[in-house]
């Protein structure tokens, strides 16, 4: 009988103990909403409320997206102590929702946790009830059924889009025609190649970029120049060609010799740093690429014999398109 005694003892000793752990601290939860009937679209605030030792930590819910059929539009956290019995707290967990579905939604009980050193409290909220209306009854009346429709004293709205494509349409016109008229006018002869790129080098050097150490504008007018000129001069497409693409046409340029076809590549290997990430050359490298540009001028301008050919080529030219206007005419 002492055993059985014993053993009962025991037993309500652990149901105590397990008791009065669970209950280690109070906890109270409440949830609400601040709106129970709210309209589609609109936006209402769900409250949580903890209260809790000072000390606890509290784990409120935590989610991105939804809540059951709402949309969480933004969350906020917030403990205070202000006003509350010494040593406890209220911990908040507000959440802005709406939905844009009407009917009636229930806003599933929320898990709560709170910890105060080895002890831990878990509860739940309460469901909160929520209704969602439509803003309208079903039986409004489409406005133009219940007056007639207002007589426009306007033009009608495609007559207006006619008028505009008529005007654009002689706009464009008009500046064709006076692009015709005045384009030989106002346009200045062009230059020979050669003429070209010896006049340019003049005023680039009037500039004095290298004097006051602005090698990279120089650099970067010395090597359209170049290009140009070899461009128009040997009839190649380098102007706007990479260092990648320049090395494989160089390579195929006739009659440039094969000193000017390397050269032209190294100043745009050699100068790149310097148009771009000012850098800079030695004086001595500087002057160098200067004369260099003479050279190439000089040792590869057109022989008096090339420039015959070319008015030759351009004058029958002139003569097949005035024969051919002629029998046009016949």
């Amino acid at each position: 009988m002492s055993r059985i005694y014993s053993s009962l003892a025991i037993l309500f000793t652990a149901i105590a103990f397990c008791a009065t752990s669970a209950l280690a601290f109070d906890v109270s939860v409440k949830a609400n909403v601040d709106n129970a009937q709210v309209f589609v679209g609109d936006m209402f605030n769900y409250e949580i409320q903890v209260v809790a030792p000072e000390n606890a930590i509290v784990d409120l819910p935590s989610f991105v997206g939804n809540l059951g059929s709402f949309e969480v539009k933004e969350m906020k956290n917030e403990k205070v102590t202000e006003g509350m019995p010494k040593g406890t707290a209220k911990f908040t967990w507000l959440a802005t929702l709406n939905t844009f579905v009407s009917g009636d939604f229930l806003i599933a009980p929320q898990q709560v946790s709170a910890i105060v050193g080895n002890d831990t409290v878990k509860t739940s909220t309460d469901p909160v009830a929520v209704k969602v209306s439509t803003r309208t009854t079903g039986e409004e009346e489409d406005i133009i059924e219940v007056e007639d429709p207002l007589d426009d004293p306007r033009l009608p709205q495609w007559l207006y889009i006619v008028l505009i494509v008529i005007g654009v349409a002689l706009l464009v016109f008009l500046g064709w025609f006076l692009h015709k008229k005045f384009a030989k006018r106002g346009e200045a002869p062009r230059l020979p190649p050669y003429e070209e790129a010896v006049l340019a080098l003049k005023e680039l050097r009037q500039k004095n970029y290298l004097a006051e150490g602005n090698q990279g504008d120089y650099f970067m007018a010395l090597g359209f120049i170049t290009r140009r000129y070899i461009e128009r001069r040997f009839e190649v497409d380098i102007l706007d060609a990479t260092v990648a693409e320049l090395k494989q046409r160089m390579a195929h340029v006739a009659g440039l010799p094969q000193a000017y076809k390397e050269s032209v590549v190294t100043l745009a290997v050699e100068t790149e740093p310097v148009k771009f990430a000012k850098m800079k050359l030695e004086g001595e490298r500087c002057r160098f690429w200067d004369e260099w540009a003479d050279r190439l001028l000089e040792e590869t301008k057109p022989t008096p014999e090339e420039e015959q050919a070319k008015k030759d080529e351009l004058k029958a030219a002139v003569d097949t398109i005035r024969k051919a206007k002629k029998k046009k005419k016949k």
